[in-house]
């Protein structure tokens, strides 16, 4: 007998753009059994950044939007039986199940914060990808210092980001790779106060 089995991505939640995140998990038959690593996923140009720690959200959305549907139709052959009780109880649980993965699609769109959409939809703009370097395991200070370096004229100091974001006469694009640089200090909160401040809108800082 064939056996199907592998890694594939499921539970896709908090999309920005083309780009969710979602969990690689390994699988029997297409359906998920262990959660191994959470990435960002273009929906694109399939471009994959994996985050720095399992999504809680994502593991959740991928075991239920999978395996919610058997039970859906295990309850759905029970509902055929003639005893009343039965039936009911399985209606019951068939509205339950059908609740439950359909509000996981919709609660995912109207818990995303907005400061995440506007870091991410920034780094879209800059970069060509929605994701935040907060959240990637692999650090994007590299590339987001060499785009800063095509927009400076002479050298480029160590901090330029932390100096920007603290000057008030700089230019919207500038702040908006500034914020970005100080994403990728992920241990500094102060920093990541700071630069959320800088978000256009941005009151104050969850």
């Amino acid at each position: 007998m064939l056996i199907v089995w592998g890694k594939r991505t499921y539970g896709a939640v908090y999309k920005v753009g083309d780009t969710s995140v979602k969990t690689v998990f390994g699988h029997l038959w297409y359906l998920p059994l262990f959660p191994m690593s959470s990435h960002y996923v273009d929906g694109k140009t399939g471009a994959s950044f994996e985050l720095n720690g399992m999504n809680g959200r994502s593991v959740l959305c991928g075991y239920m939007r999978v395996w919610l549907p058997l039970v859906f139709v295990s309850f759905l052959m029970s509902f055929q039986a003639d005893h009343s009780g039965v039936k009911m109880f399985s209606g019951l649980a068939m509205f339950l199940l059908a609740a439950l993965v359909i509000g996981s699609y919709v609660f995912d769109k109207k818990v995303v914060s907005p400061s995440t959409v506007q870091v991410r939809s920034m780094m879209k703009r800059h970069f060509g990808v929605a994701v935040d370097p907060y959240e990637c395991l692999t650090s994007l200070q590299m590339e987001i210092d060499e785009r800063m370096r095509a927009h400076s004229a002479g050298s480029l100091d160590a901090f330029w980001y932390k100096n920007l974001l603290n000057s008030p006469s700089a230019q919207p694009e500038i702040v908006e790779l500034a914020v970005l640089r100080a994403r990728c200090d992920q241990h500094d909160k102060p920093l990541q106060q700071l630069a959320l401040r800088k978000l256009p809108g941005a009151r104050t800082v969850a």
